[in-house]
């Protein structure tokens, strides 16, 4: 039974009762983290042995909410006396700073004690991952240009690679909307059903979000990263996307550590 445990629900801004992004997807026998905002290794921690199984760790872009956690999953797994190949995959131009950055804290990849593969995405070109039973396309968006380009003094040739992903396996599809500039930038993914849409609440408006998804055939909508203006009240925030999006049978706001079964 496919399920998505919820380990960070929070957005960039620190939170004392939110971790910052990482949602832990089971399909087809295999485990999927989606982003890896800290403290993601101590959530999986209390999930028993998933530090040893996890297959794969997608990671949607280079926010530190998103991949904060990422040297510390390692440090984790090898502390834990992990064997198991593990899979990253990221934008392409984080490959080499990440890979420094993990030696730079003394955690050289020969001996973490388990081979890492690491993958760049290319914009809407499928990776089978999971030894092929599960198939993962990115879809660029322009978050990370929008950011940049409203700060002073940044180095505007720096990539700027930001990404959705839709996840299938069988009849299975997932949509997780990373961080995004414009509620329309879902829409591509959305031409065809699927069984969940995890997106975010911080860079986009509830309203625009609806206006996007009025037509969308989605079994289930889970409504995470919000904005400090609606993450207080998260009943009333369901309540209003239930009256915007009469057609979606279940809208869900997750705390930090619920799981949603299929």
């Amino acid at each position: 039974m496919p399920s998505i445990s919820f380990l960070g629900t929070g957005s960039g801004f620190p939170e004392a009762d939110c971790f910052f992004s990482s949602s832990l997807l089971f399909l087809e026998g295999k485990h999927l983290l989606v982003d890896a905002g800290e403290p993601c290794v101590h959530s999986l921690r209390d999930r028993g042995t998933l530090i040893r199984d996890l297959d794969v760790v997608l990671i949607t872009h280079g926010h530190v909410d998103h991949i904060g956690g990422l040297p510390a999953l390692l440090q984790g797994a090898m502390l834990l006396e992990r064997k198991k190949p593990l899979e990253i995959v990221l934008p392409a131009e984080m490959i080499a700073p990440i890979r420094a950055w993990i030696r730079a804290l003394y955690l050289t990849e020969d001996g973490l004690g388990f081979p890492v593969a690491w993958l760049a995405w290319k914009n809407r070109e499928s990776l089978l991952l999971a030894d092929g039973s599960i198939s993962v396309t990115p879809f660029s968006n322009r978050h990370l240009e929008q950011c940049y380009h409203s700060l002073r003094g940044v180095d505007e040739t720096l990539p700027c690679n930001s990404y959705s992903l839709e996840i299938r396996a069988g009849d299975f599809r997932a949509i997780f909307s990373g961080d995004l500039s414009s509620a329309e930038e879902l829409a591509p993914l959305l031409a065809t059903p699927a069984n969940v849409l995890v997106s975010e609440l911080s860079h986009v408006s509830k309203n625009d979000l609806a206006g996007v998804l009025r037509e969308a055939r989605i079994n289930a909508l889970c409504l995470i990263h919000l904005s400090e203006d609606i993450a207080d009240d998260r009943r009333e925030l369901r309540e209003k996307l239930e009256e915007l999006l009469p057609l979606i049978p279940d809208i869900f706001v997750p705390e930090d550590g619920e799981i949603l079964d299929f």
